[in-house]
């Protein structure tokens, strides 16, 4: 079920107007088609959504951030400690903030991300003692607030018309929109003992965030 915000064909055609194009009908984005639609000016768009939605969440937002999380390492697997494909970042947190803990893909098993030990140059933890990180998680694009789809869809905008038109006045007016949106989204606030990504807005100069205390 999708979340409060935009529906993926509801910021498709945003994308699309930009260049003056008129919207797709339905409600089916254009790879979710039979046969799917991959050449369109639609799945186009479609491709800039995708692409800037990871970007934009693995910055870290309260929203797909999850503090202090939780992982004890696999005795029998060396000390390893596998992630979701889903999960964007990681740093150390809580009782490991003394650890440099990154999320790393391992060339032996390229399919699943791992916790690795930049100190220690390994993914081997040392021991099978929980580690706490702050995580950040992609989360599917109409389960996302409309303040984050606003950022990813003005940056999707931004980007298409200056890689399909290349019209400079368009491109002003876009990147005041774009310059909004970034001004009302929440970020992560620093706590006293740690500080957590994302936690001023990409445009310079927009004032202070809205933000969220870890708990």
């Amino acid at each position: 079920m999708a979340g409060p915000g935009f529906t993926f064909v509801e910021a498709i055609n945003e994308v699309v107007e930009t260049i003056g194009e008129f919207p797709m009908s339905g409600a089916t984005k254009p790879s979710g088609l039979t046969p799917p639609d991959t050449t369109s000016i639609y799945a186009r768009a479609e491709e800039f959504i995708d692409r800037y939605n990871k970007r934009v969440q693995s910055q870290g937002f309260p929203e797909n951030t999850v503090f202090g999380k939780a992982y004890t390492p696999n005795g029998s697997d060396n000390n390893n400690v596998d992630l979701a494909t889903t999960v964007l970042r990681i740093q150390s947190s809580g009782p490991s903030e003394h650890r440099t803990l990154v999320l790393r893909v391992d060339t032996s098993d390229s399919s699943t991300p791992k916790i690795f030990d930049a100190r220690l140059n390994s993914f081997d933890l040392g021991s099978t003692s929980t580690v706490f990180v702050d995580q950040v998680d992609l989360l599917a694009f109409e389960d996302l607030t409309p303040h984050l789809q606003d950022v990813i869809i003005g940056m999707a905008k931004v980007a298409f018309q200056r890689r399909m038109q290349g019209n400079l006045n368009m491109d002003t007016a876009l990147m005041q929109e774009y310059a909004q949106a970034e001004a009302q989204i929440e970020r992560n606030i620093a706590d006293i003992s740690s500080q957590p990504f994302n936690q001023r807005p990409m445009v310079p100069g927009m004032g202070q965030p809205q933000q969220q205390r870890e708990r």
